[in-house]
Parts: structure tokens; C-alpha cells; sequence
């Protein structure tokens, strides 16, 4: 794995957000429309791929270059309600060249400070305390809008699965993916910071009757790697921090977030959803 890198995030560049119609950064390839499952099928043959010195960012509110609202390194939440969102983490990437984008995938290590998992920490799986308080978004219509919107709402297919205990009992792993149906891709140039996905954790089951243990334990949670797939199947891979790839949760020291980096292939992460 990259150290995670301890850098102050900077102000937000001069530059300009597209926000208007999905041809400002979506192009149409001269074949007729495929379905995604081809798309699928293509990405299981790839046998190339290419490694970049373009970056990955992770943050709490917004992109690392977001003014508003600003991100944050750290998040804190006294634990004492069920309601709201206790907050949004942001994978955001720069790329080092143009790039025509049909789909992504991404894995993020969790890692805590004691010697397991918090039960408040454990999501998607069936049983799990808090299976259903942690969702994933690609859609960034309704903001915020500092940086660019990479996928328009032209994601047809997403998910992420979390396994427990990856790297030991105190640790989890959110392994995810993304793809839009061809023939339409989405741009990218060198020079901007773009939103990639989301994740949404709220605060279910945070107090009372049926609430699970651990919020207020000290979490760290690392973006280990992003795969860009092209329109044409080469697989470019992203895995240094451009500003910074980790982001804590109650405080917790980066220096304790230790994890192996993964390579990921498109065959493992959708092997998880057949």
C-alpha cells in the first residue's frame, strides 16, 4: 500500500465546473447501441492495462479541492442521535491524461483503532448492526459542484460489497464498481479534479433500543486503488495520493491505518454480484 500521504488541502482551483447538458461532457461513439452486459464481457477479457502518475483523492463534505462546503480530514459526531448523516466520504481523482471513461472500480480499507470492527461499522451484509447505513452514489447533479462530474448520472450499473475482517479482526474492505452502457463514455482532462462516487453513511441505530456499539471509536479508512476502464478496455490504475487518499473518523492517527495496497480486476469484484 502507498503511505497515505499528510498533506493540507488547498484552496479550490479557478476553473470551470460543467453543469449543463450531458453533451458538455459525454460523447457518442459511431456504433450502435450495446447493451451493458457487453460492456461487462468486454472488461472480463482485459488483459492490458496501464499504471498512472495521475492521482486519488479522499475526503469528508466534498473533493480535497472543494470550497463549499469545505472538506474535512477528520470527522467527529458526539453519537447521540439516529437521524441525519453522520457524514459523506468523496473519491475524487485527477488524471494525468484524456481519457475516454466507460467504468470504474475502487477499493477502500478500513481500519480501527481497537482490536476489532465496532459493530456500528459493520454495513451491507445481511445480520450485519447497520447493514442498510451505507450507500453509494454517482450522481452529482445536485452538488456540490467544485469539482467536475465525471459519470452525469450515466452510471447504469454500481454496487460495493464490505467484507469483514480482511486484513484481521479490526479491519474491513469496501470494494466497488461502477459502468455506464456504451456507446456513450465520459471525458476527462488533465488539469481538473473529478468526482468519481460517493459514500453515504448515516446514523441509524447510533442510540437506544437496538443501537450498535462502537461509533465513537476511531476509525481510519484509506482509497487504496482506482481502475479507469476506456472505451477501447485498457485498464489504467490509480493508487498515490494526488492531495490526500485516507481520511479518520473520531480522531484516529493515520499512522495506525496500515493496509496492504490490492490490485483489483473487474472478473473479482463482479464474481461478488453473481
Amino acid at each position: 500500500m502507498h503511505s497515505p500521504s499528510v498533506k493540507p488541502l488547498p484552496p479550490a482551483p479557478r476553473h470551470e465546473v460543467r453543469r449543463g447538458r450531458r453533451a458538455d461532457f459525454l460523447a457518442r461513439a459511431p456504433r450502435p447501441r450495446l447493451i451493458l452486459g457487453l460492456l461487462i464481457g468486454l472488461l472480463l477479457a482485459l488483459t492490458a492495462s496501464v499504471v498512472s502518475a495521475g492521482g486519488i483523492n479522499l475526503s469528508w463534505n466534498n473533493c480535497s479541492a472543494g470550497t463549499s462546503p469545505p472538506p474535512l480530514q477528520d470527522v467527529t459526531f458526539a453519537c447521540n442521535t439516529n437521524t441525519g448523516l453522520a457524514g459523506t466520504l468523496f473519491a475524487s481523482f485527477e488524471p494525468n491524461v484524456v481519457q475516454n471513461l466507460v467504468a470504474f472500480e475502487f477499493v477502500i480499507d478500513i481500519q480501527s483503532a481497537g482490536s476489532t470492527l465496532p459493530a456500528w461499522w459493520e454495513y451491507k451484509a445481511t445480520g450485519t448492526c447497520r447493514a442498510t447505513s451505507m450507500t453509494m452514489n454517482t450522481n452529482f447533479g445536485a452538488g456540490p459542484f467544485d469539482c467536475v462530474d465525471t459519470w452525469g448520472g450515466t452510471i447504469a450499473l454500481q454496487n460495493f460489497s464490505y467484507p469483514i475482517g480482511h486484513h484481521g479482526p479490526s479491519t474491513a474492505r469496501i470494494a466497488g464498481f461502477g459502468a455506464i452502457a456504451v456507446p456513450e463514455w465520459a471525458v476527462v482532462d488533465v488539469g481538473s479534479e473529478y468526482y468519481c462516487f460517493s459514500l453515504r453513511i448515516d446514523r441509524e441505530k447510533t442510540v437506544g433500543l437496538g443501537s450498535c456499539a462502537g461509533c465513537l471509536d476511531p476509525v481510519c479508512l484509506v482509497f487504496n486503488e482506482l481502475a479507469l476502464y476506456d472505451e477501447v478496455g485498457v485498464k489504467t490504475i490509480l493508487s498515490a495520493p494526488a492531495t490526500s487518499n485516507y481520511v479518520t473518523w473520531q480522531g484516529h492517527g493515520y499512522q495506525l491505518c496500515v493496509t496492504p495496497t490490492y490490485r483489483a480486476t473487474w472478473g473479482r469484484i463482479k464474481s461478488i454480484y453473481r
